[in-house]
């Protein structure tokens, strides 16, 4: 009789823990669910009133407590959007390429998140002067961009800041070039022109290089192709100022032209004279 009390006794407590264990955990995400929209709200709130180092703080917190939640999504895009407001470009590319990985399909935010990212990139780009790798991330980014949202509004935005980001580009490479030229270096130097004058169309001042150009190929004797760089200058009109510089570029051309045709014959003087001592020498 005892021993059946004890075993009524066990059965009814295990069904007591067993009730309160699943009664903890069913209402366990509805409690969750609840704090989250408390927590949401609030952060939402200081993201509205333009609060964003607030509104970041809680949301850095928010994104991984309440991930899963119906308030994760927007939660993590108003994240990104608090660093983009407080210009905090490093931090804000991280947090939109992050919001795209967790949510790649989002149908609210993933246009602007994709611009914001691209423009966060920008921001980061540094003088002609200095590395240009981020500058080539962003003109990707945007160039991805344009192509994948074709119809937004934005996207006359981010055309214009692809035109500023290749212009970076087209001033890094036409000082290059000029370091090439100052040091004597005029193979390296027409490289360098002859892809300015086809990445950058008229970003760049096509008249002085397609000059340079062609004094890089007088220099290398390639007299052909200088005379084709000097072609585009005929008909130009004789009250341009830049007439005088192409006239001066004509006329460094005849000289090499001449100079060139004068150390041939030379050379084939030379050969000349060389080849009948040799047959002297043979035929004593």
């Amino acid at each position: 009789m005892k021993s059946f009390s004890f075993s009524l006794i066990g059965f009814v407590a295990a069904s007591l823990l067993s009730m309160i264990f699943f009664s903890a955990c069913s209402s366990k995400p509805k409690n969750l669910a609840a704090d989250c929209k408390i927590s949401y709200d609030k952060y939402h709130t200081k993201f509205e009133k333009g609060k964003y180092a607030a509104a970041k703080e809680g949301y850095d917190l928010f994104v991984t407590e309440c991930a899963g939640t119906e308030f994760s999504e927007e939660a993590y895009f108003e994240l990104a959007e608090s660093h983009f407001y407080l210009k905090e470009w490093m931090e804000a590319e991280q947090e939109y390429e992050s919001f795209l990985k967790e949510y790649p399909s989002s149908r609210r935010f993933s246009e602007p998140a994709h611009y914001r990212m691209a423009i966060s990139m920008s921001r980061q780009t540094q003088p002609s002067t200095r590395d240009q790798s981020k500058t080539l991330e962003a003109i990707r980014e945007f160039e991805s961009y344009v192509a994948e949202f074709s119809e937004s509004p934005r996207v006359d935005s981010a055309k214009a800041e692809l035109e500023i980001l290749r212009g970076l580009l087209a001033d890094r490479d036409s000082r290059i070039a000029r370091l090439y030229s100052r040091m004597d270096e005029p193979l390296a130097a027409a490289i360098y022109y002859k892809h300015i004058l086809k990445e950058y169309g008229d970003r760049v001042p096509r008249r002085e290089i397609t000059l340079k150009l062609a004094e890089c190929y007088i220099k290398l004797e390639q007299f052909v192709e200088a005379e084709t760089q000097l072609a585009q200058f005929d008909g130009i009109a004789k009250d341009d100022p830049f007439r005088e510089n192409v006239k001066a570029a004509q006329h460094k051309l005849q000289v090499a032209q001449a100079k060139y045709e004068k150390k041939r014959a030379q050379e084939k003087k030379e050969d000349k004279e060389a080849k009948q001592a040799d047959s002297t020498a043979k035929a004593m």
